[in-house]
Parts: structure tokens; C-alpha cells; sequence
């Protein structure tokens, strides 16, 4: 029983994790762009795609791990791998940001839906193009990941590469809770979600900064993707449900908020894997239930818009 509610647990938090990273991106440009991107899906599974051809040309590079060493390098190899999968979606995001989004940001928000949602119909034939219909996997960084051993250290077996997951969300977590507080382009992207206007009068290049935050967004799409693909089958489907989660984790935890969005998506994670573990037919309504109560007791969600700055 105990070691079920372990295993369990460990898997909410990997879903978890995987479900922040998508969410993150997509909360970011609602807050400060005010876009609803229905594409953002599409983005994420994109960056599975890539992560799998770009897993692909770098396992050929490296041997499976068998010391300490190799343990190493086999990671950091895996982790370029992800980075190298995310940072292509970069230029395209770019691209779609000046070329589609920029004109439409004085529109009625139908048109943004209108859009974004021709934008996940014309990403989701260009990977159909490029990989075809059939779904694609790459296991070996799953496999290669799993002999080197971390809760087997406890006397506890479970994928390290889950493990590896879990610790790169909370490291990315708290990295961006640091950009933002800190740094000088994470106080402009605030000043820019807390009045726009005046951030322009001051002199903040808001055409340029929005182009970054999409950008930004994608990258932090296609990272979750590429990091989701090595234990399963990419297909032209998978977008689907980490889209309509992350609007549910994005009511919960607030508007912008990157505090709210990974608690939330925690507590998402660890909903639906309890439920799969005790009772499987509300695995999928725990997350709506979820909603609806924080709904009712604080609509704006658990933390306000861009709540760290309180």
C-alpha cells in the first residue's frame, strides 16, 4: 500500500511537471499578450517531434551508461538534446508572432480564436507532413536514463528519468520565479502585464517584447513536449488533452501567475494519478471538480494575476 502511494505520488509529480512546462508558456502570453492561443498544444507536441529526431542523431554520439561518468554525460546529453528540440520552435514562433499576432491584438478576441485555432490546423498538418500519420518514438534516453540508479539508493525502484523530470520542472520553477523578480527583462515583462500603456510611455519596446514572450512561450511548449516524448509514442493527437488541462490549471492557479501555474499543475498531476490508483472512472472529471471548486470559492484563481508581486 505504501509503495503503491509512492509510485503514485511520484507519477503525479512527473505529470505534473510535464503539464507546468506546457501551461507556464501559455499562461505567460495570455497574461501579458492577451492571446488565447489554441495552438499551444500544437506546440508542445511539436517539440515532442523534434525532441525525437533530435534524441535520435545524439544516442548515436553516446554509449549506454555504465559508470559515473557515463551517467553524466549520458544526462547532460539527453538535456541538450531537450533544449536544442525547444530552441527550434524560437524562429518559427517568431515568425508567427510578427507575421499573424501582431496584427490582431486590437481585434475582437474572436478573431484571435479564429486564428489560433487556423494556426493548430496548419501545425498540425506540417507534422503530419514532416513525420507522417503513424505515430514515432525514441525510448533510448528513457531506457538510458532509468539504469542510473536514484531511488534504488532508498531501496525503492522507479524511473529515474521521471525523477530527472520532476527535478527539472521545480529547477525551472524557481528559475522563473528568479527571472522575473530579478532580472531586468523579467521586471519589463511585469511592468508590460501590469499596464502596457505605460510601459510604452516609458520607453519599453512593446512590439519587441512581445515577440520574445511568444517565443518564450514556444520554447517552454516544446521543451514540455521534448521532455515528454522519450517514455511514450508521439502522435498527431497528444496536443489535445495537455491543452485543455492547461486552461483548467490556468483558472486555478491565476492568470500569469508562475507560482499559481505550478501548484496547480501539481495538484492536477497528483489528482489524476491518485484517481487512477483508487478509482479510475473520475480520473478524468477530478481535474474539472477541481476547477469548479476554486471557481466558486475564489474565481480569479489561487493566486491573482502575476500574484508574486504581492
Amino acid at each position: 500500500m505504501l509503495g503503491s502511494f509512492i509510485a503514485h505520488t511520484l507519477n503525479g509529480l512527473y505529470w505534473g511537471s510535464i503539464l507546468f512546462l506546457i501551461t507556464a508558456g501559455l499562461s505567460i502570453v495570455l497574461g501579458i499578450l492577451g492571446v488565447l492561443n489554441l495552438a499551444h498544444g500544437e506546440l508542445y507536441a511539436l517539440g515532442a517531434y523534434l525532441g525525437i529526431t533530435v534524441f535520435g542523431l545524439l544516442m548515436g554520439l553516446v554509449v549506454i551508461p555504465e559508470t559515473i561518468a557515463q551517467y553524466i554525460l549520458f544526462g547532460g546529453i539527453i538535456l541538450l538534446g531537450i533544449l536544442i528540440a525547444a530552441a527550434i520552435l524560437i524562429p518559427l514562433a517568431s515568425i508567427i508572432e510578427v507575421v499573424l499576432f501582431r496584427p490582431i491584438y486590437d481585434r475582437a478576441e474572436e478573431y484571435q480564436l479564429l486564428l489560433t485555432f487556423g494556426l493548430l490546423l496548419i501545425l498540425h498538418d506540417g507534422i503530419k507532413l514532416f513525420w507522417g500519420e503513424g505515430s514515432v518514438s525514441s525510448s533510448a534516453p528513457y531506457s538510458g536514463l532509468n539504469r542510473i540508479p536514484t531511488t534504488e539508493l532508498v531501496g525503492f525502484s522507479y524511473p529515474s528519468y521521471n525523477i530527472f523530470v520532476i527535478i527539472s520542472g521545480f529547477i525551472l520553477f524557481v528559475s522563473l520565479l528568479w527571472f522575473f523578480d530579478n532580472t531586468k527583462q523579467g521586471l519589463i515583462i511585469r511592468a508590460l502585464a501590469i499596464d502596457r500603456e505605460m510601459a510604452t510611455a516609458i520607453g519599453i519596446d512593446t512590439k519587441k517584447m512581445f515577440t520574445v514572450v511568444f517565443a518564450f512561450g514556444a520554447f517552454l511548449a516544446g521543451m514540455g513536449g521534448a521532455m515528454a516524448a522519450p517514455p511514450i509514442t508521439a502522435n498527431l493527437g497528444m496536443g489535445i488533452e495537455p491543452l485543455i488541462l492547461a486552461f483548467v490549471i490556468i483558472v486555478i492557479g491565476g492568470v500569469g501567475s508562475i507560482k499559481g501555474t505550478y501548484i496547480a499543475a501539481i495538484m492536477v498531476g497528483l489528482l489524476s494519478r491518485w484517481a487512477t490508483w483508487l478509482y479510475p472512472p473520475v480520473e478524468l472529471v477530478i481535474p474539472f471538480l477541481l476547477m469548479l471548486i476554486v471557481l466558486l470559492i475564489k474565481p480569479q484563481g489561487l493566486f491573482s494575476s502575476w500574484g508574486e508581486l504581492s
